[in-house]
């Protein structure tokens, strides 16, 4: 059902009344996007599909050169998904900002800290959004990145040798807060019963196993992250295959790019993600800001570097093209890094996979040829002012 973009904090409700184990029918995320037009068509689509992402809060970084106002306003006015647009002034205490800051940091050491601040806000207000709003599950990922299962596949417990396996210690268990399970024994949630994109949804996913750990005893659950690219070797059948008729392959991450190094290595994938029950975190956790978004809450969620082979979800990341990559103005980026981090690609215990292709299509079975062609087509970007915080109300004009 179509309607209008809401945009503030003028939808916040008290509305906390949902019961504990429910059918999960959707899933929620927040999401700090700076001029990345070009990629949100796509991350709207897929997971609007595969979690399925129904309720988005956008927070525009103030130093964007365009808006995502038009793209979103498209799956606002054509789908069921709510999404919630906020400027600076939605969630970053004017007087706060910055204060912490020591005076002494270069400029993109400055520029770095700002954002590391800007996105821990963020991530605490719209988590505790979501739960004024009676949600459940919320992913927090980048628009690089992209969940799914992690099912089985050849060499996954290859290589790991740098302590991504160690015992970390258990975050808290939350289990009093929900009512007991059903008269069977408790046991894990196994990944050889994981489901293939399109053979069930995450959040179907979540029902079938909410009284299996770690889901019943966790609020946080950790994704394990993949760096993704293209790699050397470009088999152009396979990136063909299973595309829709009318849609290009080499206009999506997701089907051209195959190829992953060595996915229990920190180098490239680096930290993993989350994806939080916000029923389960207390709210005057959430008022006090968050961590970092590799591990928000240090009580409520697993160590930052999840084991591989142990983990139900994980987060493609799609590395950039190296003048998006350095455009991000900050020192801790040059050639020789991205260079570095490339190689990985095609080193040892690499692989391609298809994990994610199935998703184009269904989302085409879903809302039609022409409706998926409209919503995954990049629009008109409109430009900001870097001069000012420029509210969301002034670009509807």
């Amino acid at each position: 059902s179509a309607h209008a973009l809401t945009t503030g904090l003028k939808d916040l409700s008290s509305d906390k009344g949902i019961n504990p184990l429910t059918k999960l029918t959707e899933i929620s995320a927040c999401l700090l996007v700076k001029d990345e037009n070009h990629r949100l068509p796509e991350w709207l689509a897929y997971h609007y599909t595969v979690l399925p992402l129904r309720n988005l809060v956008v927070a525009v970084d103030p130093n964007s050169t365009m808006s995502p106002l038009s793209i979103l306003q498209r799956w606002n006015d054509t789908t069921e998904m709510n999404i919630t647009m906020w400027s600076n002034s939605d969630y970053l205490p004017a007087d706060l900002y910055g204060s912490r800051i020591p005076p002494n940091l270069t400029e993109s050491q400055r520029r770095v800290r700002l954002h590391r601040e800007r996105q821990q806000r963020f991530i605490a207000r719209c988590l505790l959004h979501h739960q004024m709003n009676g949600r459940q599950w919320v992913v927090l990922v980048d628009t690089d990145e992209y969940v799914l299962f992690n099912r089985p596949m050849k060499n996954d417990n290859r290589g790991i040798s740098d302590g991504a396996c160690r015992k970390w210690p258990e975050p808290e268990q939350v289990m009093a807060k929900l009512p007991m399970p059903p008269p069977y024994e408790q046991r894990s949630s196994d990944r050889k019963e994981l489901p293939a994109v399109g053979e069930m949804t995450i959040a179907e996913y979540i029902t079938r196993e909410q009284y299996n750990s770690p889901w019943y005893n966790q609020s946080c659950i950790a994704m394990a992250r993949v760096l993704v690219g293209e790699g050397k070797s470009k088999d152009e059948v396979k990136i063909e295959q299973g595309i829709p008729e009318g849609f290009n392959a080499y206009n999506f991450e997701t089907m051209h790019s195959r190829r992953h190094g060595n996915v229990n290595s920190h180098l490239g994938n680096h930290w993993g993600k989350v994806i939080i029950d916000v029923r389960r975190i207390p709210e005057t956790i959430l008022e006090k800001g968050a961590g970092n978004i590799h591990r928000p809450f240090k009580r409520f969620c697993p160590h930052a570097r999840p084991c591989f082979p142990k983990t139900l979800l994980k987060v493609n990341h799609y590395i950039a093209r190296y003048d998006e990559y350095e455009g991000r103005l900050d020192d801790r980026r040059h050639m020789k890094k991205y260079q570095r981090t490339v190689k990985t690609l095609d080193g040892k215990y690499g692989r391609s996979d298809d994990d994610t292709r199935p998703w184009l299509q269904h989302f085409v079975e879903k809302v039609g040829n022409e409706r998926a062609h409209n919503l995954t087509t990049q629009l008109q970007s409109i430009p900001l002012n870097n001069a000012r915080d420029v509210h969301i109300e002034e670009l509807q004009r």
